[in-house]
């Protein structure tokens, strides 16, 4: 899911950003803005991870002509880190809201799954999953535009992941035991020992 993609794009740089130059490289510059751009969004290729852009090539930059704004020009290629869902894969995430439609789930902060409760009906560790709990997910459908917060998709549950809280503790065992049980018998037979 999670993949490299390359991005070529055209950014302007202000005439407060060239101001900016006595401090900062002008490759520093076009990768703020191009993080701007792309970063904790939709693209064409999926949603773009925070911190994952970094700055291949840059052109030489021109101002356009009979615009009047007094920006730069410059086209530059990025490449960075992508998600992009794929059906039928398993996730695990964060459940964030829970209705009687069924549980929404966050992963990564780049999908946002729905899982709904009528294709669950009658599965009792669906029914224990409470708003914080982790899941395993397998995604089916998704979609999502250039630009959007996040991708939107659809799921089902598969298992909930234990906490260290419910790992540490014992789970109740029942006992066995091995030792015959005596039971009456009439006048007639012998006393024979059961084992349960």
């Amino acid at each position: 899911m999670e993949s490299t993609a390359f991005f070529e794009k055209k950014i302007h740089l202000t005439a407060q950003d060239l101001n900016q130059l006595k401090k900062t490289p002008i490759d520093q510059l076009l990768l703020v803005r191009a993080r701007e751009q792309l970063e904790n969004k939709c693209s064409e290729h999926g949603f773009v991870l925070p911190g994952s852009v970094q700055l291949i090539s840059r052109s030489m930059g021109y101002f356009e002509a009979a615009r009047f704004t007094g920006d730069a020009i410059y086209y530059v290629k990025l490449q960075g880190s992508v998600i992009y869902p794929v059906d039928d894969s398993r996730v695990t995430g964060k459940v964030i809201r829970k209705n009687k439609m069924g549980l929404y789930v966050n992963y990564r902060d780049a999908i946002r799954i729905s899982i709904p409760r009528d294709l669950h009906l009658g599965d009792m560790e669906y029914d224990m999953v409470e708003v914080g709990d982790t899941i395993t997910i397998e995604m089916k459908r998704s979609r999502f535009a250039i630009n959007d917060p996040h991708i939107l998709a659809s799921g089902l549950f598969i298992s909930k992941e234990q906490t260290e809280k419910e790992q540490e503790e014992p789970s109740e065992e029942v006992v066995s035991s091995s030792t015959p049980i005596m039971v009456p018998a009439s006048s007639s037979e012998e006393e024979e020992p059961l084992a349960l």
